[in-house]
This record gives C-alpha cells, structure tokens and sequence, in this order.
C-alpha cells in the first residue's frame, strides 16, 4: 500500500511539472514592440483609411520595458488617451506596468504569458481596487486582439491592432 502511495504522489508531481510552461516573458514583451493602428472592429484585420486608435510602443532598456503611448483620432488630429512603462521584472518573472489615462487616472498591472500567444494583465488602481484585467491574444507578431474586463467578467472594451 505505501507503495502504491508513493508511486501515486509521484506521478501527480510528474504531472503538474510536465504541464507548467516556461514562457521567455521578456521575449513575448518584445513582440509588442512598434506601431499599431487599431482594425475597423475588433472581429476584422481590415484597417480603415483613418484608423481611430494608434498605439505606439517604443522599446526601452534593450526591449525589456517599452514606453506605450496611445492616441484617439479626435477633431482631425490624433489625441493621447494613454501613456504607460510596461516591462518584465526579473525579480518575479512577471510583466508590470505603471500608466496613466486622459482623466488623470493612474494604475499599476501586473501579468504574465501563460504561453507565446496569451498575455494577461489586472489593473488597479492607486487605493487598491480592481480597475480591469485586459488579455491580449496575439494571432501572429503583426496582429493582436486585446479585450478588457471588469472584476464581474463584464467585457468594458475590445480592440483588434495590427502593426504598421
């Protein structure tokens, strides 16, 4: 019968193991990298003649941090609605970002890559609450589909980039 116990904890320990993925976050970060402009909707690749968001992400510290400053086509002209650091930490494996929004609004996030192609991310904001947990699926290095949402699961918002 110990015996048997042993084997069984053996084999559900190889199991978890073989099943953890060891994603290289700071590699999945840099695909992140550039320009995007934002599809006619977020179920389409097509970009429009004027796109309405523009997101521009500039690689920082060797591509380990980018600095990301998103625009809203307004009045003719492209309008910042969002800057934000986003960067891997070593020290937790994790990525972290710092931003702010056109209402002043501040937010920390904190997420990871569960594998090369999903990124989440939970926002808070700076008294502690739940603000957002955005994910980002990426259909390749040039396409990715972002959707945002609340504690609830309530969908606040979804977006669909594609590189220039």
């Amino acid at each position: 019968m110990k015996c048997k116990l042993m084997l069984l904890v053996f084999l559900c320990a190889f199991g978890a193991s073989a099943q953890e993925t060891n994603v290289d976050q700071a590699a999945g970060l840099k695909r992140y990298i550039g320009e995007w402009v934002s599809t006619v909707s977020p179920e389409s690749n097509e970009v429009g003649a004027q796109p309405d968001i523009k997101m521009v992400n500039v690689p920082k510290m060797e591509g380990t941090a980018l600095q990301v400053e998103v625009f809203q086509f307004r009045n003719n002209a492209y309008v910042s609605i969002l800057v934000e650091l986003i960067n891997h930490d070593v020290t937790t494996n994790k990525i972290v970002a710092l931003g702010q929004n056109e209402k002043g609004e501040s937010f920390s996030g904190t997420g990871s890559f569960s594998d090369k192609d999903h990124w989440l991310m939970t926002d808070h904001d700076f008294n502690g609450k739940h603000t957002q947990t955005v994910s980002f699926q990426f259909f390749s290095d040039n396409e990715v589909y972002l959707e945002g949402k609340d504690n609830t699961g309530k969908i606040l918002w979804k977006t669909r980039y594609v590189k220039k």
